[in-house]
């Protein structure tokens, strides 16, 4: 639920701190900065749900929110992380059309900063090096998140076979 409250959008010098936007001028910042909207949640209000379908990009301003992931095995929610002032959210739905991934909830009050795909894209069209700039980071995040998958993946699964294949003392063979 959104709560009242007049938040103004937040400076180039703010987007500039965001990992995604760092390729972008301050100039292409500031106009980045106009194109979205400042929103409030309350504490404990879901900004997106998994499944809905995904507009836009959420920037926290302030406030902390916590990631919950549905098992498509059981149903069960889990709170996979935490994001807070800095993180952003949303950033998959500026470049396919899928649904909501994840669904995240405000653990605080949060005052966010939303920029809908539809701006976006109209920001990114404005300049094919532009687009490329933004493709490019974005590829780069990409790459980044799966090699610490992969990492996490590898010595979780050495893990479990390390776990699997201990045999407790006095154990028969």
């Amino acid at each position: 639920m959104v709560a009242a409250g007049i938040h103004l959008a937040p400076t180039a010098e703010v987007l500039k701190e965001v990992k995604l936007f760092q390729a972008f001028t301050q100039q292409e910042l500031a106009q980045l900065a106009q194109m979205g909207k400042s929103a409030t949640y309350e504490s404990f209000s879901n900004i997106v749900i998994e499944g809905e379908l995904s507009w836009g990009l959420f920037l926290i301003l302030e406030g902390v929110a916590g990631v919950q992931k549905s098992s498509h095995v059981n149903g069960t929610v889990y709170d996979v992380g935490q994001l807070q002032k800095g993180n952003f959210f949303g950033e998959m739905s500026l470049v396919d059309e899928n649904p909501r991934s994840a669904t995240v909830r405000a653990l605080t009050n949060c005052h966010l900063f939303f920029i809908s795909k539809e701006s976006f894209v109209k920001f990114l069209a404005q300049s094919q090096e532009r687009k490329l700039r933004f493709y490019e980071t974005c590829v780069k995040t990409l790459v980044m998140r799966l090699r610490e998958l992969n990492d996490n993946y590898v010595i979780s699964q050495y893990q479990l076979w390390k776990q699997a294949l201990h045999k407790p003392e006095g154990e028969a063979a």
